[in-house]
């Protein structure tokens, strides 16, 4: 943003008016103004984000990994922080900072390069995803495969209802699913971007063939009892155990696309 600077030097004198009868009034003193304007301070451009998503996967060998997902409750806009989301970023050095997902399927990801400097640059999923017709598609598939379970929940203000589905002739998954008034695909579609970075997907969060972009996963576990592991069945599991306020801010001050 260029800086402006503005110089004024006025002289203003008031010259008499005419009275009624033709008496003039008396002349005011001149009056001398001048205005200087010191260097403005740069202005800070901010990201703001409202909301939090965290998180928790569980994986097969027990290991567990959270991660957290940024949200503008007002805009729709995701946020991806490299100190937040537990990004994988191999091969990659001072690369990638912030990435950013729109309701429209475009992402803008912030790169500081020494070479290059501050870039931003951009990224489409397909637009298959954001047809008109893609949360009727979405329904169809689900209901084909999982079947509500009748137990609902609230958590975190949402209210989510379980599904159950047969992974087999004994291993099983099911999810909680909830209406939400935002689009969660730039969440699920994230890891098909053709990044280096991305979110920790042992167990998957892309659920954009199964729900519509108006429900979010908050639950998704997967029984494989024709698998063991320490005598048990193996287990896999992805849950939403938090979403609330937040006040986060990413600065972008200086980032230009590329």
């Amino acid at each position: 943003m260029k800086k402006r600077f503005i110089a004024l030097v006025g002289l203003v004198g008031f010259m008499g008016v005419g009275k009624e009868g033709g008496q003039p009034v008396e002349a005011q003193s001149p009056l001398a103004m001048v205005a200087v304007t010191k260097n403005p301070p740069a202005v800070v451009e901010k990201l703001v984000f409202d909301r939090v998503l965290v998180y928790e996967q569980t994986d097969y060998n027990g290991s567990v990994v959270r991660y957290q997902v940024l949200l503008n409750s007002k805009t729709g806009q995701f946020g991806f922080d490299r100190k937040l989301a537990n990004l994988s970023f191999p091969g990659v050095v001072g690369g990638y900072t912030f990435v950013t997902g729109q309701p429209d399927g475009s992402y803008r990801v912030y790169v500081a390069d020494k070479y290059e400097g501050k870039i931003i640059m951009r990224y489409n999923v397909g637009s298959a995803y954001y047809a008109p017709n893609r949360a009727a598609a979405c329904r169809n598939r689900f209901q084909k495969r999982y079947h509500p379970t009748g137990r609902e929940g609230s958590q975190y203000g949402l209210t989510a209802a379980e599904y159950k589905a047969s992974l087999g002739r004994s291993d099983t998954e099911w999810l909680w699913v909830a209406e939400v008034p935002f689009n969660s695909y730039p969440l699920y579609l994230f890891n098909e971007l053709a990044l280096e970075a991305k979110l920790p997907d042992a167990h998957s969060i892309n659920f954009s063939s199964s729900l519509a972009p108006n429900e979010l996963l908050v639950q998704s576990k997967k029984e494989y009892y024709s698998e063991k592991v320490n005598g048990k069945p193996a287990t896999s599991t992805l849950k939403l155990i938090f979403f609330g306020p937040a006040n986060h801010s990413f600065d972008v001050t200086g980032y230009k696309f590329k």
